[in-house]
């Protein structure tokens, strides 16, 4: 009867690190989804910014405060990680539903300048031509910064792209 009882007092034991193990591996699971759902959502923060200069034909309501969401030159905020970059007031985005889940990104645009004299245009990739090398003006270089949220609401991926266009 002692040696039943000391292999069931193993099995227990063995049962509960297995157990353990396995939630443990399931909040990992459901992090690194969480993860990967914030960076999706990061992603199409950025290509509706693009969407967004695509359509753009001059830069006249970019200014210093950003509002709307959009900076000029030099003056987008540094730290990504405050929640007052985010704000509906100096940057755009929305909500998106999939599966009844909503997900959310945000960005901002900022003024880089325009393309060095030295830079073959057909080596940038501007305006919805990629490759693009004809048409008048110079090439507007833009820096777009997105945020996307995962499952969770604390869960956040940020990404820093620059995109040109001939405006």
């Amino acid at each position: 009867m002692i040696v039943s009882l000391i292999i069931l007092l193993i099995l227990t034991l063995i049962g509960v690190s297995a157990s353990k193990t396995v939630l443990l591996e399931e909040k990992m699971t459901f992090a690194a989804r969480d993860a990967a759902v914030a960076l999706q959502m990061a992603e199409m923060g950025a290509r509706a910014a693009e969407a967004e200069i695509s359509k753009m034909v001059t830069t006249t309501g970019f200014s210093a405060t950003g509002a709307g969401g959009y900076y000029s030159e030099g003056s987008g905020p540094e730290d990504y990680t405050d929640t007052l970059t985010w704000g509906s007031a100096n940057s755009q985005g929305t909500t998106v539903t999939v599966d009844g889940q909503e997900y959310r990104y945000r960005y901002f645009i900022e003024i880089s300048g325009t393309a060095s004299e030295d830079v073959n245009p057909g080596d940038i990739n501007a305006g919805l031509g990629y490759g693009e090398d004809t048409g008048i003006g110079v090439i507007q270089v833009f820096r777009i910064v997105a945020m996307g949220e995962g499952l969770s609401t604390s869960t956040r991926r940020y990404i820093t792209t620059h995109y040109g266009t001939r405006l």
